[in-house]
């Protein structure tokens, strides 16, 4: 990576065209691709109902259109451009007063061209689970798009916490000293800084997982429970 790149920022356009082979590869199969790790972006976002107030405006204006040339100084000025005149058309909709013309707003692209290399831009945002643009819906899904999205959005998190919170269960009965206390699910809780109920969960969803729990509850404990269980074994065998 030159100088140059290591100045750019990404964006979900950036991304997209980062991994645009991949998604045009995978436009019947996948509604969106894993990158691995969650990605510091620049997001912006101009909402139908938010209203801006005429005191408000010029200064709103100028700083998001600069802050989007900016995060998209990479890409080619007609590019920038479109993405400008775009927002703009979406920030007049929602600003009061009419403070500023036609001419202004061109003016105010103009300069947010001119001075995207030099504007400061940061993340705000971070993208792991990228949409494919290019993927090939069936006429009935097109119109429900969003909620599609929404809804498998949540499933691919849903199953990556589960198994962050496997690996996390198993790594520390695994890891557990066994000359500590007896091993019980509280103990589990308290190292895992999970829900007790969570704890539970698990070990009933996964019987792997319960295995490996019971016989490190099995082989735990400090000298004075382990002659605690001896004791109890012997008295039992006298009984």
């Amino acid at each position: 990576m030159n100088i140059r790149d290591s100045l750019f920022i990404e964006t979900e356009s950036s991304l997209i065209r980062k991994h645009k082979q991949l998604l045009w590869d995978n436009r019947n199969e996948s509604i969106m691709i894993d990158l691995g790790r969650d990605i510091p972006v620049f997001k912006w976002f101009i909402s139908k109902k938010s209203t801006w107030e005429s005191y408000s405006v010029i200064n709103k204006t100028e700083w998001l259109l600069n802050q989007i040339a900016a995060a998209h100084k990479q890409f080619p000025e007609d590019s920038v451009k479109d993405m400008l005149t775009d927002a703009a058309k979406r920030m007049r909709n929602i600003s009061k007063g009419g403070m500023i013309s036609n001419a202004g707003y061109e003016f105010i692209i103009y300069k947010a061209i001119e001075l995207k290399d030099v504007t400061d831009v940061i993340p705000n945002h971070t993208i792991r689970y990228l949409k494919n643009p290019y993927f090939i819906w069936e006429k009935g899904d097109f119109e429900n798009r969003k909620e599609i999205y929404r809804t498998h959005l949540n499933c691919v998190i849903n199953r990556g916490i589960s198994e962050i919170n496997y690996d996390l269960i198993e790594t520390k009965l695994i890891d557990y000293d066994l000359n500590q206390k007896k091993m019980n699910k509280t103990i589990l809780k308290d190292a895992t800084s999970l829900s007790l109920s969570t704890i539970k969960n698990y070990l009933n969803k996964y019987p792997e997982l319960k295995e490996i729990y019971l016989i490190i509850k099995e082989n735990s404990g400090t000298a004075e429970q382990r002659k605690q269980k001896v004791y109890n074994l012997n008295k039992k065998k006298v009984a």
